[in-house]
């Protein structure tokens, strides 16, 4: 036992001198303490994210099916696919070649490129240190009855939500092709917000599903989120689809694996293809030509949210200030300004700190970005900062011990701080209030009329 542990921290030790070394060389080459052209710095940046990810797979306690890991893929393949696919010369679509011989190709970018290394970084060191492996826990003792309640309630919100969006899509013509759906959110904003919220509750039925689920309790929930999953992913809608997807992983994982590790890899593979195959059609709804199966088009495909961080460095060059966290206090300040006598409350279309208003002016419907955020209140320090409490926090879920009341906050949390990998911090607070009221009213309903055990505590 005592040569285990001491091989564990022997590993975590190794790890964190890997990436403090990794540290040292990305500064090194962000300050042109030596030469590192544009292909040099992409190789770098794809062995920086294979290395850390191999350590992380080592030394996480739970390893790939730790919230740590699930959250840094997510976080990676949508800001470093792209350079990824690149770094191998790998992309094949010349529609994305296209698409990003408008952006990708800058200095901007290349600064971009930095600072994900930087994010990478900073959330890799924020999850290892604190990062702690639990001692045996004994199983929570639940009245099987509350657990079914929360599953079926989880579910009838499930349904329900994804009953709402088909019926919006064809109402309002949305579900026709990925190119109507942007027109009509472009030209009818409040449909947005239908949408972004049915998106939340989507992922938040899912996730109560997810954590009260048992054997024998039935797949017919997730077999519903999976039929609505292929119509929005045919839609063109991957992050609406992943990010609920990756957080009911995350709450999966946490009473241990549910797939096997090859099963697992052979479902990204084909989700990867399917998203190459699926990507050809989002704007004019035509799938009746395949023209290549390639994975690393998808992986390409979703990496360009790095243009968010492209365009923000564009702003700083051209003169706008530092926001000093004025960003991550805004969607406090608004909300308090509803309930305090005197305390303005600007228009949202005006006020400068909600970064998804301003970036849909800016630049278009580019989704928005973590990195682009951190960089744009507190620069690169901001970067390494925000992504090292980032990982931190992500850590400290990954330690607290599987208990229903627990894991169903934790749940209904995750799910906006995930949608925030391509949007900003303006919604992730109201979310959050929202997603944790519904999860105790589910609690609590569940709970009505049951007689517990005199040694088991009501949840």
């Amino acid at each position: 036992m005592q040569f285990t542990q001491n091989k564990a921290l022997l590993i975590k030790v190794t790890g964190i001198w890997l990436i403090l070394l990794t540290c040292l060389v990305v500064f090194a080459a962000y300050f042109n303490l030596f030469e590192a052209p544009r292909a040099r710095l992409e190789i770098l940046t794809t062995v920086n994210w294979l290395v850390i990810v191999s350590i992380l797979i080592l030394t996480l306690p739970k390893g790939i099916w730790s919230i740590c890991f699930i959250f840094f893929m997510a976080f990676g393949i949508f800001h470093g696919g792209l350079v990824l696919a690149n770094s191998v010369n790998g992309i094949t679509d010349e529609d994305i070649l296209y698409q990003i011989s408008w952006w990708f190709d800058t200095d901007e970018t290349e600064n971009a490129i930095h600072l994900f290394n930087l994010g990478m970084i900073g959330f890799s060191l924020g999850a290892l240190l604190f990062s702690k492996k639990l001692p045996p826990v004994a199983e929570e003792a639940v009245n099987v009855t509350v657990n079914k309640r929360i599953f079926h309630m989880g579910g009838i919100i499930l349904v329900l939500m994804i009953s709402a969006f088909f019926g919006v899509a064809v109402v309002t013509g949305a579900i026709n092709s990925y190119g109507t759906y942007l027109a009509l959110l472009s030209a009818v904003p409040i449909l947005g917000m239908v949408f972004a919220y049915i998106y939340l509750f989507i992922g938040i039925g899912l996730v109560l599903v997810s954590v009260a689920y048992r054997s024998g309790f039935g797949y017919w929930y997730f077999a519903f989120f999976a039929i609505w999953a292929l119509f929005a992913f045919k839609l063109g809608l991957r992050g609406e689809v992943m990010f609920p997807g990756t957080v009911a992983a995350c709450m999966l994982g946490r009473r241990g694996a549910p797939i096997k590790s090859s099963t697992l890899v052979i479902s990204i593979v084909v989700f990867l293809i399917a998203t190459g195959i699926v990507k050809n059609a989002r704007i004019s709804g035509d799938y009746s030509a395949v023209d290549s199966i390639n994975p690393l088009n998808a992986v390409a495909e979703m990496g360009s949210s790095l243009r968010a961080v492209q365009e923000v460095i564009k702003w700083r060059k051209s003169g706008d200030e530092l926001l000093l966290g004025a960003s991550y206090w805004a969607p406090f300040e608004r909300q308090l300004a509803l309930f305090i006598p005197g305390l303005h409350r600007m228009s949202a279309l005006d006020d400068p700190r909600l970064l998804n208003v301003v970036v849909q002016e800016r630049a278009g419907p580019i989704g928005f970005s973590p990195i682009a955020e951190a960089y744009y209140n507190f620069g690169e320090k901001g970067v390494l900062l925000v992504f090292f409490v980032i990982g931190m926090i992500m850590a400290h879920f990954d330690n607290q011990p599987v208990r229903l009341k627990y894991d169903m906050l934790l749940g209904v949390s995750l799910v906006p701080l995930f949608i925030m990998i391509r949007n900003s911090f303006t919604h992730v607070p109201v979310q959050i209030v929202i997603g944790m009221v519904i999860a105790m009213a589910v609690l609590y309903v569940a709970n009505s009329g049951i007689k517990h055990h005199p040694h088991q505590e009501p949840l």
